[in-house]
């Protein structure tokens, strides 16, 4: 029988959702950081940001993530929005792997597929002749 404590992430004293080191399993040049993992209801709104048709949208969403999620190494908003894409990216996968108690490869392999479907869905609207 599941237990409530192996189903919900857990909190401090202070009812914040406790951070965990993580290694950025994508970055060939492996290095930790450590996270807090996102609750259903900001995934959700996050999810809503990257599945928009506005590209500045999409980009908040990747922020959102490592904002809310990031603990260590401590960035401001302005080293945030000037993240390498390689880190941005592999710092969000890590979040949401955490997040979603899945493996980091999982969530590359969905955002891939989702990309490309994207992607597929902006030629279409750009060029209707293609359908």
């Amino acid at each position: 029988m599941l237990k409530a404590e192996d189903m919900v992430f857990h909190r401090g004293e202070n009812g914040n959702l406790l951070p965990q080191e993580i290694e950025l399993e994508t970055l060939k040049e492996k290095g930790t950081i450590k996270v807090r993992p996102i609750t259903r209801g900001k995934l959700m709104e996050i999810y809503q940001k990257a599945t928009s048709d506005n590209v500045q949208e999409k980009i908040n969403a990747e922020n959102d993530i490592i904002k809310q999620g990031l603990i260590e190494p401590n960035l401001t908003e302005d080293q945030i929005a000037d993240l390498k894409p390689t880190f941005a990216s592999a710092v969000s996968i890590a979040i949401m792997a955490v997040s979603l108690g899945v493996s980091q490869q999982k969530v590359e392999e969905k955002s891939n597929e989702l990309i490309k479907t994207q992607e597929e869905e902006l030629k279409k609207k750009l060029n209707p002749k293609m359908i």
